[in-house]
């Protein structure tokens, strides 16, 4: 018979495994990569993989209907198509720089879940002297 002791820790020990296995998976599919779109394009092993791309919105490739927006963002080398669902960002524009997750579809455009507004690292006065 195996003494109390013994049974107590290696219960333990299965414990603290199975709840290092647990965050290890979890932190693990929720890891979510963030490339520009030339980078993402040299990635192909990335193709089925939820993403977050940078890029500016291209000028004149925004199209607004039905509840869905369809533009493209570009890092002046690469291009994606992007499809959103939803409301868009207060600060999207086009020429915007735009972070944009989801997932490639079959047609090679980015389905996207979420789309977030960036803003330039230095502050701007707007309307100086007012």
């Amino acid at each position: 018979m195996i003494p109390a002791r013994r049974k107590l820790f290696v219960g333990a020990a299965i414990i603290v495994l199975g709840l290092v296995f647990a965050a290890y998976h979890g932190a693990r599919s929720s890891m979510v990569y963030y490339l520009t779109t030339t980078e993402f394009a040299l990635r192909p092993e990335l193709r089925a993989a939820r993403v977050r791309i940078a890029g500016k919105v291209e000028q004149g490739s925004v199209v607004k209907a039905d509840g869905e927006s369809r533009f493209a963002i570009t890092d002046g080398t690469t291009r994606y198509r992007v499809r959103f669902r939803g409301p868009l960002p207060d600060l999207f524009a086009e020429g915007k720089e735009v972070l944009v997750e989801g997932r490639l579809d079959g047609e090679g455009i980015l389905a996207a879940s979420q789309v977030i507004s960036t803003h330039p690292v230095e502050y701007k006065e707007k309307h100086p002297g007012r």
